[in-house]
């Protein structure tokens, strides 16, 4: 059953209906083709599906011909390039939509080829396909997908010959909390909290995750085991770009599950010299594996920002499962659960619920349900950091502060956070409020609140 990606099928929708040529992308398993596959069907539009392989150009455009052949009942003959078979689709079939997917896999093959002239090789495709957009698409469409972000965001760079050629981009990105919890609706939120705050929202992932079983089981299962499906994606998909440079992996794990400035992942890796920092980071952010986060009010200043890794299953990765394989094979995972995650699983949930929270207040400004708030964001003070802080239309603040726990927040605890938020300096707060994932003994006046419901009935 196919679940969430509303907004994207609408747009897949309008592109059908209007548009020629489209730009589909997104890290390994993250549901492209699935999403395609449904936006197409639900169309009942004639479509071309092929998936490239890491091969030349003229194996691959003779492994399309053949799919083409196959569909059609019909003999293409025999061609060297694309826009050879392009020009003939669009006389017999008119109206068809072509997918080539994992277009990155045949680039990769000429840029990790030694051959002379494979790198101009690769750059060549890109005119290839330009000419194709400008020439071919009379009659019929384009989409092309690929899960190298690094490979397929270069294809927007301006000076790239399919710079401001695509009619729709689409980043596909993970689930959201809120399409988790209608993959596992007999699970309770709180439950779903701890899902998404270890496995993240890949489709895949969660595809894997077996809510018969218990949270610990599933992390025994498939993520402190080699044979677990889960780790062996993270193995063989998600960090496969990395195997290139090991450095990265010094990186990942100096961020781990918290966020660093750059001044503190220099000196826990020890890159500093000729900018080997600055240009592994670029690369991280280019396969969207880490982001750059400013706090608000400090947009564009280099000094206050931080990194973080984005995915949720990364981040519990590189916190307990990164270097530590002889461990968990000396005590195996249910001994290792207890000795070494058990103790700080609660920390590790709450500091992604906070972004669960910055997600519930990025969806409802979405949804027009706080016109006044035009940014969103973290900050942070000498006496520490405030969760979950918004800008207003009057230049005035709101500072919610969000708790993961298992009893109620106290009246006490709330009077003290709201003294020591009245004590920033330089920030005009016009609103207080508190997010508690297990209720409030007591409510005061005019302060926000918000319960774990209120987060997930949107």
């Amino acid at each position: 059953m196919f679940i969430g990606r509303d907004e994207e099928l609408k747009k897949i929708a309008h592109f059908i209906d209007q548009k020629r040529s489209m730009l589909l992308y997104g890290l390994r398993r993250v549901g492209k083709t699935t999403l395609l596959k449904e936006a197409l069907n639900h169309a009942k539009t004639d479509y071309i599906y092929y998936e490239c392989e890491k091969a030349s150009e003229e194996s691959n455009v003779s492994s399309f011909v053949g799919l083409i052949n196959e569909k059609y009942s019909e003999s293409y003959g025999s061609y060297n390039t694309f826009e050879e078979v392009f020009a003939q689709l669009g006389k017999h079939h008119p109206n068809v939509i072509v997918v080539i997917d994992e277009y990155s896999y045949l680039k990769e093959y000429y840029l990790a080829s030694k051959k002379p002239n494979s790198n101009l090789k690769a750059l060549e495709l890109d005119s290839e396909f330009q000419k194709i957009i400008d020439n071919q698409l009379t009659n019929i469409k384009l989409i092309l997908c690929g899960s190298s972000i690094s490979v397929m965001s270069g294809l927007l760079e301006y000076g790239n010959p399919l710079h401001g050629r695509f009619d729709l981009v689409m980043n596909l990105e993970p689930f959201s909390y809120l399409e988790v919890k209608k993959m596992f609706p007999s699970l309770s939120n709180q439950d779903i909290v701890r899902l998404y705050s270890v496995f993240g929202g890949s489709p895949y992932v969660l595809s894997k995750y077996d809510s018969s079983k218990s949270f610990k089981e599933n992390i025994f299962e498939q993520l402190l085991s080699k044979d677990g499906d889960i780790y062996r994606h993270i193995e063989n998909n998600v960090l496969g770009e990395l195997d290139k440079d090991p450095d990265l992996n010094f990186i990942l794990s100096a961020i781990k599950n918290g966020s660093k400035k750059y001044r503190d992942i220099e000196q826990l890796t020890d890159q500093s010299s000729q900018g080997l920092l600055d240009k592994r980071l670029k690369k991280l952010l280019d396969l969207n594996i880490i982001e750059k986060i400013y706090p608000i009010g400090h947009e564009g200043d280099k000094r206050k920002a931080f990194y973080t890794l984005k995915d949720n299953l990364l981040k519990f990765y590189y916190a307990y499962v990164f270097r530590e394989e002889n461990r968990i094979s000396l005590l195996g995972s249910n001994r290792y659960y207890e000795v070494y995650v058990s103790q700080s699983i609660g920390e590790y949930v709450s500091r992604r619920f906070e972004n669960i929270v910055k997600e519930y207040f990025s969806l409802m400004v979405k949804k027009g349900a706080y016109p006044e708030i035009i940014d969103l964001g973290t900050y942070f003070t000498s006496n520490g950091e405030y969760d979950c802080v918004f800008k207003k239309q009057d230049n005035t603040y709101g500072v919610y502060e969000v708790k993961y726990r298992k009893e109620p927040m106290s009246k006490g605890e709330m009077l003290k956070e709201i003294e020591q938020v009245q004590q920033i300096q330089g920030l005009n707060v016009s609103e207080i409020g508190f997010v508690c994932s297990s209720g409030f003994g007591t409510k005061l006046p005019g302060v926000s609140y918000l319960e774990l419901d209120d987060i997930f009935n949107l």
